[in-house]
């Protein structure tokens, strides 16, 4: 296991510095000069070419991209992530502030998926080409095909106006990620009951499964205490996949639910062109994602010890 670990953080610090290379690339493929957009802020201000010029050398832009990048690296190293051009805050800070509502959101989220996504994929595979197995199988077409700003839009009216079970904005209590929660993993949940039927009915045709159930042994508890098991190892993987998309794509759903995350960051800095933040916010979402994914991995061979890299004896 410690040689597997060791694997997996040699092959993560060329991922990061890939994934600085590109974040930091944004800057130069963006279709504005950063120096004209501070300078015009104020939508007043009609700046001349020298004034640009002369903001650019202020800034560092006019250096070659590589000199660059190794002082944008260094600062980000040393916690200086930049300044927004919109708040003139420091851009980590604000990310930092931001972070813990979206981590929220995003676990929540997650635990909907599990809690509605494993016991119903489970009822598909048991009653296999049955009434249940139809209707959930449609459900979970449903799930995956509707978009989500239009399901959150539908349940905001029926959950949240009509029948007041939730609140329609705001963040603060367990109440207001419920519903947002939901509508993130929806998508989620019907591509993880399908995952779900189809491995635990490969399975439940196991040697091993046919034997308990001849010993008579109810199906309940065979497919609890001895299916689920080795059936979770595929659907762990797309969970972990699928938790990384989560802190991605929940954007929309912040700014549809008044949610102050990262996502509501992110759109704002993007009507704004605030370029700093932009790169803050793809930095650390995608820092993020390559560590779930890195837990991912480690947790797929701690389910199965068998499928480790090289793994020629037990250290």
């Amino acid at each position: 296991m410690k040689t597997y670990f060791r694997q997996r953080l040699l092959l993560l610090l060329p991922t990061l510095v890939g994934m600085t290379a590109l974040v930091f690339a944004l800057g130069f493929i963006s279709p504005s000069d950063p120096a004209a957009v501070i300078m015009t802020m104020d939508g007043v201000t009609a700046p001349s070419p020298e004034e640009i010029a002369a903001k650019r050398v202020e800034l560092g832009l006019d250096r070659p991209y590589a000199v660059q990048y190794a002082a944008w690296l260094g600062g980000v190293l040393r916690g200086d992530w930049g300044v927004s051009f919109i708040t003139g805050k420091n851009v980590l800070q604000e990310l930092l502030q931001a972070l813990p509502v979206t981590l929220s959101l995003a676990g929540m989220a997650l635990l909907w998926v599990i809690l509605l996504s494993v016991p119903l994929g489970a009822v598909m595979a048991v009653y296999r080409h049955g009434a249940a197995e139809r209707w959930l199988t449609l459900l979970s077409i449903a799930l995956t095909s509707l978009p989500s700003f239009w399901l959150a839009i539908v349940l905001m009216q029926i959950l949240c106006e009509n029948l007041r079970i939730f609140p329609t904005s705001g963040y603060g209590t367990v109440r207001h990620l419920l519903l947002p929660g939901l509508v993130l993993g929806a998508g989620t949940i019907g591509a993880v009951m399908r995952l779900q039927r189809d491995a635990l009915t490969d399975v439940l045709a196991e040697n091993y499964i046919l034997t308990a159930r001849a010993k008579g042994l109810p199906l309940f508890y065979i497919v609890y205490r001895h299916a689920l098991r080795n059936a979770f190892i595929a659907t762990a993987t797309m969970l972990g996949n699928y938790a990384g998309a989560l802190l991605g794509g929940a954007a929309i759903i912040e700014l549809i639910f008044a949610l102050p995350g990262l996502g509501t960051l992110a759109l704002t800095a993007v009507q704004a062109r605030d370029y700093p933040m932009i790169q803050g916010y793809v930095l650390m979402v995608g820092c993020m994602m390559i560590l779930v994914n890195m837990c991912v991995d480690v947790f797929y061979v701690m389910l199965k010890p068998n499928l480790r890299l090289g793994d020629g004896q037990n250290d």
